[in-house]
């Protein structure tokens, strides 16, 4: 079987976004990292499709925090928004967390904050039900920002 990690999707998320591969969730950079488990042990046809979005996913991501973070407002007494990065695991850690999780079917993004798993979403998905699930795993680290004086 061929590595999935050569394949053109993955190493793009590599070389032109700069995603690192992780062999432990606590390899994560800080800050939410989307870890994006291309399905290591089948061919999937939804993982080239995942892969070319992930990096609008992570803006995404961004955006939703930074919103959350500010209130609405550009103001300086807002709380600074966390980082939002992507990863890929390799086909152990992949094999690991869909163990832990259950039920997850592959491919899938799993969401770090910290190194810590926050939620999943499994397969392909359209993009209001991206942007809903990700608002919903997120929403424990929006923190409210005092409004404005």
């Amino acid at each position: 079987m061929p590595d999935i990690l050569l394949t053109p999707p993955l190493q793009r998320l590599q070389t032109q976004f700069g995603m690192p591969v992780l062999d432990e969730t606590t390899a994560a950079t800080s800050g939410v990292v989307l870890l994006f488990l291309p399905s290591h042990a089948r061919t999937h046809l939804e993982t080239p499709d995942i892969a070319a979005i992930l990096p609008d996913l992570a803006s995404l991501c961004a955006a939703s925090l930074s919103q959350h973070a500010t209130n609405g407002h550009n103001t300086p007494q807002a709380a600074p928004a966390l980082p939002v990065s992507g990863a890929i695991a390799t086909a152990a850690l992949e094999a690991r967390l869909v163990r832990e999780t259950g039920e997850l079917s592959l491919p899938a993004l799993v969401l770090l904050h910290q190194g810590r798993v926050l939620g999943n979403i499994a397969r392909m998905r359209d993009w209001s039900d991206y942007a809903t699930r990700l608002a919903t795993i997120l929403a424990p680290l929006t923190p409210i920002a005092e409004p404005a004086p």
